[in-house]
């Protein structure tokens, strides 16, 4: 039997592989190594894991001591949520970091200034979708038609644009929502109108945008301490009607937020006394993940095992080659 195995079935099998088995194989030889780090296996490996993943990245921030303490959640057969975590102190002086904690290893941005105060940023993620390029753009010239999305609401990447709530500050009584959005491709702002009489005349402070599965869906919470909360999705994208009330949260004094979703379609919720569970809206069960924080420390977001960034070395990115720059 021949020990020859074919390249395209070996690149094949290693996609298949979970990152930090394909980090130990960089060690194998030399072209077992440039196979692992060229940008056409990374980009091979990051669109498998995408159609085979069912984590979530709880980032749970402690400010006394600038530690962030990264969870990586998975599901196991009953449901409960096994979890591997890492801290790190990617806190810096204004600095803007990318951070892969699938390898360990995170780049520096550059910035054209740095305020005096880090409230002044509103950061867009996300990367062109069809060309999968990493730009660094300033668009200081596309202003947004109307919304003001305030530094510390959440955003959503799909469909090849960053999705905010937004508020259009134009409006002389009480609140006019929208959901904002940037193409990456075509580098443009477009504006969504949310339902009437329920999320567009909310306290914009009360809604967030999660992604719900596929589907793009708005948060609004209830009044502080009431544990109410109401899961809006936009079933068709862009189509304003197709706006749906899926389902109501009410646990009254059990929880304080909602933090996420899982791919299962359970909600992560964060409660009073600072823990995580999850929620099944369709038979009400609640689960303890075991994960303990401070209040509103958490975030949670989708989560991807890839090679990213594992071809560039720690610290800041410089020339052109690395990020394009157009300020």
């Amino acid at each position: 039997m021949s020990d020859y195995i074919p390249n395209d079935l070996l690149i094949e099998v290693l996609a298949r592989l979970p990152v930090n088995s394909l980090i130990r194989f960089k060690s194998v030889c030399k072209s077992w190594y440039s196979l692992i780090t060229s940008p056409i296996f990374i980009n091979k490996q990051l669109n498998h894991s995408k159609t085979n993943t069912d984590e979530v990245l709880i980032r749970l921030h402690t400010a006394t001591d600038k530690r962030n303490t990264i969870y990586c959640s998975m599901t196991t057969k009953n449901s409960v949520m096994s979890t591997r975590n890492w801290s790190s102190h990617l806190e810096s002086n204004l600095d803007i970091i990318l951070w892969n904690p699938s390898i360990r290893k995170s780049v520096t941005l550059p910035i054209p200034y740095k305020p005096q105060c880090p409230h002044m940023f509103v950061l867009g993620f996300g990367a062109h979708p069809t060309t999968h390029e990493h730009g660094w753009r300033g668009i200081g010239s596309y202003v947004p038609p109307r919304g003001i999305v305030e530094f510390m609401w959440s955003q959503v990447f799909m469909k090849g644009a960053v999705h905010w709530v937004a508020n259009d500050p134009c409006v002389d009584v009480g609140y006019c929502n929208l959901v904002m959005l940037f193409d990456m491709g075509e580098e443009t702002f477009y504006e969504m109108m949310l339902p009437l009489l329920t999320l567009a005349e909310q306290n914009p402070t009360s809604l967030s945008v999660k992604l719900f599965g596929e589907s793009l869906a708005v948060l609004c919470r209830g009044q502080r301490d009431s544990g109410c909360c109401c899961i809006w999705v936009m079933k068709e994208y862009r189509v304003v009607e197709s706006w749906t009330k899926l389902f109501n949260i009410n646990l009254p004094g059990m929880f304080d937020r909602t933090s996420g979703f899982r791919k299962n379609g359970e909600v992560l919720l964060s409660t009073s006394n600072n823990c995580l569970f999850s929620f099944d809206a369709r038979t009400k069960k609640i689960v303890n993940t075991g994960i303990r924080g401070s209040p509103h420390a958490f975030y949670v977001e989708p989560f991807i095992d890839t090679l990213l960034l594992g071809e560039k070395e720690d610290g800041p990115l410089q020339g052109a080659s690395d990020f394009q720059e157009r300020w």
